[in-house]
């Protein structure tokens, strides 16, 4: 089987995207390949010039690719303008057409649990590159606020600068610690952990989860870590009869919306979740 798409980045053994698009190739009947190919960084130009990059129809982007791209594409979305980061890159006619579908794979999430960003006050723990995507998607959105909390709260400000040159949304800040947490809590609709706190391979957690009790009971806690499928957070969260999403519909979500682009046609976005849900709990 011809390898029509792939995705590049390094590390990559670790990717679960072959598992999300080859499944919706084998169930619309399309004889596509997918693989994942390890490009470290530097190396990227000389794969955007390669005769495997220019035969496929296209790639998906993990890390440490995604901005670094952007330089070398023919056409880029508004979206992935404002999030100065690619995830999805079309190749049509022997030109490169980037694309992002992370912001908009979060919010698909969320929306499948009933929530969305708009009116809403939304806190979000940590300040890394995944933080900047869902932080402008939520400005975007008309988020009534939003607060960013970092444990190094510089990072956190320089992030807030960068929403707000995009959108025009004012961010607040503040440190990662007990009492800032709870209070922001407070008024919160909807919590996003975007720090590698409580995921799989990481020997960190929250000390306490104490801040959870200053939610509201119909509030959501969002956790983008997808492994392990209930982090400590989210055990807490629904130890208190809190709705709970953790970060697999994102990572499908926004597969999906790839897919999209690739093929140029409209998906059974529930019907391929399930399946793709379905094989990943076998693995």
């Amino acid at each position: 089987m011809k390898t029509n798409l792939a995705v590049i980045g390094d590390p990559i053994a670790h990717s679960l995207s072959p598992v999300i698009h080859t499944t919706v190739m084998e169930d619309l009947g399309i004889d596509y390949g997918y693989e994942k190919i390890r490009i470290p960084k530097g190396e990227l130009p000389h794969f955007l010039k390669s005769e495997q990059c220019r035969l496929m129809k296209g790639f998906n982007l993990t890390m440490p690719h995604k901005q670094d791209v952007m330089t070398y594409l023919d056409h880029i979305d508004r979206d992935a303008v404002i999030f100065d980061a690619v995830n999805t890159v079309k190749v049509e006619d022997n030109r490169l057409l980037g694309y992002n579908t992370d912001g908009a794979g979060c919010l698909r999430a969320m929306m499948e649990k009933g929530y969305d960003a708009k009116g809403k006050c939304i806190v979000i723990f940590g300040a890394g590159g995944v933080v900047s995507t869902v932080a402008l998607k939520m400005a975007l959105e008309e988020a009534e606020s939003i607060v960013i909390l970092n444990r190094t709260l510089k990072s956190a400000e320089v992030l807030a600068k960068n929403v707000f040159s995009r959108t025009g949304k004012r961010i607040i800040t503040g440190e990662l610690e007990p009492e800032t947490m709870t209070k922001y809590c407070e008024s919160c609709d909807i919590l996003i952990n975007g720090t590698p706190l409580g995921m799989e391979g990481i020997d960190r957690d929250f000390e306490d989860f104490t801040f959870l009790e200053a939610l509201q009971k119909d509030s959501l806690v969002y956790d983008l870590i997808y492994k392990p499928e209930m982090t400590s957070l989210l055990k807490n969260a629904k130890g208190l009869g809190l709705e709970t999403l953790n970060g697999l519909g994102m990572l499908i979500y926004q597969g999906l919306l790839a897919d999209e682009i690739f093929l140029d046609t409209s998906l059974d976005f529930p019907c391929l979740k399930a399946k793709i849900e379905e094989r990943i709990k076998k693995m």
